[in-house]
């Protein structure tokens, strides 16, 4: 089965499907399992008791399941991810692969900016054709996932402790989900006929609406160059360098300046004294500042500000506590807003297999598709220098970091006299 699946996972990635990349199979002997021949009494079989596990790579930068399903999961975010499903199914039907085993335990989810990805994670009950799977095939992969919904529903009902007539998920998600999927269908047969290349030209435009997309297959001189203007930095900007050793944009000084006052008073609140505000800036910078930078290293696309994103995920964040009754971490509200504010998933200009496939010997699916990502030097001047190299980190060497910098961020800071503004008085 493992020789099988590992088969199945290198021709859905040839088809430009996004999956997990597969890099083989471990073979484990084991002694043969005796069992009784049925209807000969004293008759035994010797029954190959051998093992294969497959082998594959992780697609970097994917939501945990255990974080994504403990998210408030509302009306848009459901549809953010039941849309990623959907063009993800599409995909493998209208590329000859029968999905077999649908669900949303069954595919990883990531969040590239605005865009939410679906990619395969299980391709053992898959079934590969040459051409486009059958209308009857679909509607039973159709059918597998309503089913899939359900259970994932209850589970989700259990989990989170609600009543019998509480649900996360319904027949309505469902509906939606068949929608998009007869949507996306159609708009797949458009791209299909408009991709024919029978002419040098229509090769040209081809190439054309993938530089839109954001990849660049061509070493064009007509580039796009960021434009950087130089600013006399004001009193806020100079304040925070001083306080911190970081670079704020100046549109944005005073505002980031008013979270360090902020969590100034909160700490002064907690130990019913002044602490000084080069204590509460530089707990600010541990707990909130760098987390949340190193979290939209991983995130952020090249067409995003930063900053604008930035404050936008403290306020979901603020804005999520004050519902939850307690702080809700910085790892669950990005993600919420994330899916809160990502795009319904849609084909684009282009079929996204066909991207995938030019690029397929330069980088996995998963990773071709991803839109390009925030250069580190935009980020480098948020952070001090000293958690520069963090910032300028390849995507899975800093996604082994996070977990433990996450950690060591929701510590509490233990405030002593000396940080304190009189500590005699």
């Amino acid at each position: 089965m493992a020789d099988r699946e590992i088969r199945n996972l290198r021709e859905i990635e040839r088809r430009g499907i996004p999956a997990l990349s597969p890099i083989g199979v471990a073979h484990v002997s084991a002694p043969p399992l005796s069992i009784e021949v049925p209807g000969i009494p004293g008759m035994r079989q010797q029954i190959n008791n051998d093992r294969g596990y497959t082998i594959t790579r992780l697609a970097p930068r994917v939501i945990p399941h255990v974080l994504l399903y403990r998210l408030p999961l509302k009306r848009r975010s459901k549809h953010s991810l039941l849309s990623a499903i959907a063009v993800l199914m599409v995909e493998l039907h209208e590329h000859g692969i029968y999905w077999g085993d649908p669900s949303l335990a069954n595919a990883l989810i990531r969040i590239d900016g605005r865009r939410v990805l679906a990619i395969m994670a299980d391709a053992e009950t898959t079934e590969i054709f040459p051409q486009a799977v059958s209308e009857g095939l679909r509607q039973q992969d159709l059918a597998h996932f309503g089913e899939s919904l359900a259970w994932q529903a209850e589970d989700l009902r259990q989990a989170r402790g609600l009543s019998e007539d509480e649900q996360v998920l319904d027949d309505s998600d469902f509906r939606y989900f068949e929608r998009r999927y007869r949507w996306l269908k159609r708009e797949h047969a458009r791209l299909a006929n408009e991709h024919h290349f029978d002419t040098l030209f229509q090769a040209q435009k081809f190439l054309q609406s993938l530089n839109r997309w954001g990849f660049s297959l061509l070493d064009m001189t007509g580039r796009a160059i960021q434009q950087f203007t130089t600013v006399l930095p004001g009193w806020y900007q100079r304040r925070i360098y001083e306080l911190i050793h970081v670079s704020i944009p100046r549109p944005y000084a005073r505002r980031f300046y008013n979270l360090i006052l902020g969590h100034q008073a909160l700490l002064s609140e907690q130990v019913h004294r002044p602490v000084k505000l080069e204590v509460a800036a530089r707990d600010w910078y541990q707990r909130y500042h760098l987390p949340t930078i190193l979290l939209l290293r991983q995130s952020l696309t090249q067409d995003q500000d930063p900053m604008q994103i930035y404050f936008a995920i403290m306020d979901h964040k603020w804005n999520l506590s004050l519902k939850a009754g307690r702080e809700i971490s910085l790892e669950d509200s990005l993600v919420d807003f994330s899916m809160e504010k990502a795009d319904t998933g849609e084909l684009g200009a282009v079929d996204p297999a066909r991207i995938a496939t030019w690029w397929r010997e330069r980088a996995p699916v998963s990773e071709a598709l991803a839109q390009p990502s925030i250069e580190s030097e935009e980020l480098e001047p948020l952070v001090a220098t000293s958690e520069r190299p963090l910032v300028r980190l390849q995507h899975p060497e800093l996604e082994q970091k996070l977990p433990a910098i996450l950690h060591e961020s929701q510590q509490p800071k233990k405030i002593t006299t000396q940080d304190l503004e009189n500590p005699k008085a």
